[in-house]
Parts: C-alpha cells; sequence; structure tokens
C-alpha cells in the first residue's frame, strides 16, 4: 500500500516483523487482547483482505493498522460486501500530526482498490472526549451504537463506523452480531 502523500510508509506484517506488530500492539494497549486472526494474517500473504501494516514515517515506527474480512462461517459475514479495519493505532510521540487521517484515507484508499467490498467499516469504543472518535466523525460517513452482545463490557459503550467504497448509498451494519466479545477466538501473547 502506498501513502496518497508520500510521507507515509506502510510494511506489510510478515512472519518475521509479527513480534513487532506484538510489542506495537501491547504499547498501545497493554490491558487488551490480541486476537488470533491478527497473528494469522502474516503467514497468508496472498490474502489482500486480511493483512496489517508496520507504518514508517522517515524511518521511525509511528503506527499499525490492517483490515479483515469475515469467513463465510463467522458472525459479521455480509456476503464479503464489508471490508473492516483492524488494530489501527497511532504511537503517542507521534499523535496530533495529521497521521491518523492520513492513514484512514491511506486504508480507504487501499480497500477501494481492492474493487469487491462496497463498505468499509470498523468498531471501537466510545468515551467522552476521545480524539479518535472526532476522527471517524469527520472521515467516516455513518455512525450507529452496538449492542448485539451480552459478552460486551456493559459499562463501555460501543460503535460501528462505515463508510461507502463505490460511492452507493451505505447499508447500515443494524446491530448484527460481530462476536466481539467472543473469548473463544483469543489467543493472549505477552
Amino acid at each position: 500500500m502506498q501513502s496518497h502523500t508520500g510521507e507515509l510508509e506502510y510494511r506489510s506484517v510478515t512472519v518475521e516483523t509479527l513480534p513487532v506488530l506484538i510489542e506495537t500492539y501491547y504499547q498501545v494497549w497493554p490491558q487488551k487482547t490480541l486476537y488470533h486472526d491478527c497473528l494469522e494474517k502474516p503467514f497468508h500473504p496472498e490474502d489482500v483482505a486480511n493483512v496489517s501494516w508496520l507504518i514508517y514515517h522517515h524511518g521511525d515506527l509511528v503506527g499499525i493498522v490492517g483490515v479483515y474480512s469475515f469467513d463465510p462461517d463467522e458472525s459479521g459475514y455480509d456476503s464479503g460486501r464489508s471490508i473492516w479495519m483492524d488494530h489501527f493505532a497511532i504511537l503517542p510521540n507521534f499523535r496530533r500530526q495529521g497521521f491518523g487521517r492520513q492513514v484512514i484515507h491511506d486504508v480507504i484508499n487501499y480497500c477501494q482498490n481492492l474493487k469487491k467490498p462496497k463498505y468499509f467499516r470498523l468498531d471501537t469504543v466510545y468515551y467522552a472526549g476521545r480524539p479518535a472518535l472526532a476522527l471517524y466523525d469527520q472521515v467516516m460517513t455513518l455512525r450507529e451504537d452496538y449492542t448485539a452482545e451480552d459478552t460486551l463490557d456493559k459499562c463501555q459503550h460501543y460503535l460501528i463506523y462505515s463508510y461507502s467504497l463505490d460511492g452507493s448509498p451505505i447499508q447500515p451494519w443494524n446491530n448484527r452480531r460481530l462476536d466481539l466479545g467472543d473469548s473463544d477466538n483469543d489467543l493472549i501473547i505477552k
């Protein structure tokens, strides 16, 4: 994937660079679980709808991002019409410099070039004053509440954001199950 401004370099996570992704993930989210699917992406480089990148700016690691799609036997599958953003983070020293907006636009461009999915989506947790939400509200087209799962932390407010990749009207997610709180898919590596 190429940046639209050329300032950022996206390096696909490989088996060799997977430890960098894991270390960066836990640097940003020390209490969060790293999902098994994220760890398998480097072993299937041919799968362009399930990929992770390390993001560099002038040789410095500034963040991580990935995309994924659901398989037909998983909750969240919608006939391949959606591709989802995965583990997006800009490291603290590089925040508030425009990198987050650039990354989202670059990932959307990448997904548009796949020409298969109609919608780019992401799920996230809401809390007042969270800077990422202001960015998502500006870039993404549709914001929905997500309450479909009993296993989700009831103290948190979850959101689904959507963006049309082909310019057609967005079909809302309509609170369909995603298995976000399904601990059977978790693999903790520290």
